[in-house]
């Protein structure tokens, strides 16, 4: 199962920073190098050795005892990695959280032992959590709150979420940064080696330096909550009157660099919305897909961190959308590119197509790469929009555009070596990786090119949720 790890990180290496944390017996972070390093030696030579003890298993059982010894291993294995993330926090716990879900390539073992991350991996010690938390308030948990839960909602990469009711009477969740955390990951970051390496083999014409500045920018702006609380706060008046999606209040009186304080709102989790009927499921994938749209096509912004522990959903069909710590805002030069290069590739202007790619730093002048490749080559990330029809997310689509990502074959194989990535695209790819896959996991369906042109062209509506967003005051245009 050690190669499913490594393919793994591979493939997200370019959207998380290799910031590794390790949780020791006394239940605290630490950060030394060399800690980290041999506790995933550790788990490494446990994978291996299960894996070993298994295969001398097998050759004195039968046929049908052999099966069950590798569902057996299987499942110790996947086990044994989740509850091992989950403790590392940080990068580590954000990759367990996008292998339960973007690829099935992962196996289903481990996919569902991973899933636990999304919102219920191994809590911190609350003791060390009132220690950040009353530091940061500058008062007693008992005298900032008229009720404090010490077990918690959920356990992230970075901090942990408690519910609370403040002495005004609100119910609030509130997030407390893990002690620590903030120092190891900054010293990892400080060791770009790794990351210039691995870019460098998965993209030969990738100039790494910007796009592992970029990283280093947003994985380290995810530990200023006060920056999250302003992003929280951003959306939250930008979708205020759109009566489909509900963005958490902040309270500022109960917020800090390394404490947010917002609204406590019920809703069910990702995993209880999968069996709801396909109607349902594909309005709260449109929900989504016109809120990550209209984001970043309207307003130049786009929330980075899609997985399902990041939403609850309603009975009344609205989604209430959870943390706003990794958010990248386009510039307005790259933004408008960006757009035209979308809409010449929908209008089938392939010259003009690949004039934006140059323009947009993907090719170079000089490249020999012909416009027609480069548009057929990109139709396949455009797929689910590009034409006038309904289109239906699946794990099949996704991965195989996971697989153009890094492993064209026919008339693509090698083309991914002679493209750069951009610094500002960087965090693009968690759309193609991210929101595909949860959309993909809904079996969202829905005409997806007709939404695409209401943000891009001005066309009409075309569905409710459209019509509804078209009549709130702060609708686009």
């Amino acid at each position: 199962m050690i190669q499913y790890l490594l393919a793994a990180f591979g493939v997200f290496a370019l959207g998380i920073a290799i910031a590794v944390l390790v949780v020791g017996r006394s239940g605290r972070l630490t950060s030394g190098r060399a800690s980290r390093l041999a506790r995933l030696g550790r788990l490494f030579t446990r994978l291996s050795a299960s894996w070993l003890g298994a295969r001398v298993r097998r050759r004195f059982a039968g046929q049908v005892r052999r099966a069950r010894i590798d569902e057996a291993q299987r499942k110790a294995s996947a086990r044994l990695v989740a509850s091992t993330m989950g403790e590392m926090k940080g990068a580590l716990m954000k990759l367990g959280q996008m292998m339960s879900f973007v690829s099935d390539g992962v196996p289903e073992e481990y996919r569902a032992a991973l899933a636990a991350l999304q919102s219920s991996a191994p809590a911190m010690d609350f003791a060390l959590l009132r220690d950040v938390a009353e530091r940061e308030l500058g008062r007693p948990l008992e005298r900032a709150f008229a009720r404090f839960d010490e077990q918690p909602l959920a356990a992230a990469s970075i901090g942990q979420v408690h519910r609370a009711r403040l002495p005004s009477g609100e119910d609030v969740a509130v997030k407390i940064q893990y002690p620590g955390v903030a120092e190891a990951i900054r010293g990892d970051l400080a060791n770009v080696g790794l990351l210039y390496s691995i870019m460098g083999r998965m993209y030969p014409a990738l100039d790494p330096a910007p796009v592992v500045d970029e990283l280093r920018t947003r994985i380290t702006e995810e530990l200023d909550y006060a920056r999250e609380a302003r992003n929280q706060q951003a959306f939250a008046v930008r979708y205020a009157d759109v009566p489909h999606v509900r963005i958490p209040r902040v309270f500022e009186s109960h917020s800090t660099a390394r404490v947010l304080t917002s609204e406590f709102v019920a809703g069910r989790r990702f995993s209880e919305i999968l069996e709801a009927p396909a109607a349902l499921r594909s309005h709260y994938g449109e929900v989504i897909y016109r809120f990550v749209f209209e984001s970043i096509i309207t307003n130049g912004v786009f929330n980075g961190d899609p997985h399902p522990g990041n939403y609850l959903f309603e009975d009344d069909g609205r989604v209430t959308f959870l943390d706003f710590g990794c958010v990248k805002y386009f510039p307005d030069e790259m933004m408008a590119n960006w757009k035209r290069l979308i809409m010449s590739h929908l209008e089938g202007d392939q010259p003009g197509f690949r004039r934006l790619l140059i323009a947009l730093g993907f090719i170079t002048e000089k490249s020999a790469l012909q416009a027609g490749l480069l548009y057929d080559y990109f139709r396949y990330f455009y797929e689910p929009f590009h034409a006038d029809r309904e289109f239906t997310f699946t794990r099949e689509y996704n991965a195989q555009s996971l697989k153009m990502v890094f492993s064209p074959d026919g008339e693509f194989a090698g083309l991914t070596k002679q493209i750069n990535m951009p610094r500002d695209f960087v965090f693009v790819n968690r759309i193609q990786w991210g929101v595909y896959s949860i959309l993909a996991q809904l079996g969202a369906t829905g005409n997806w090119h007709r939404i695409h042109r209401e943000l891009l062209y001005g066309d009409p509506p075309s569905t409710p949720l459209g019509i509804a967003r078209s009549r709130s005051p702060s609708a686009p245009g």
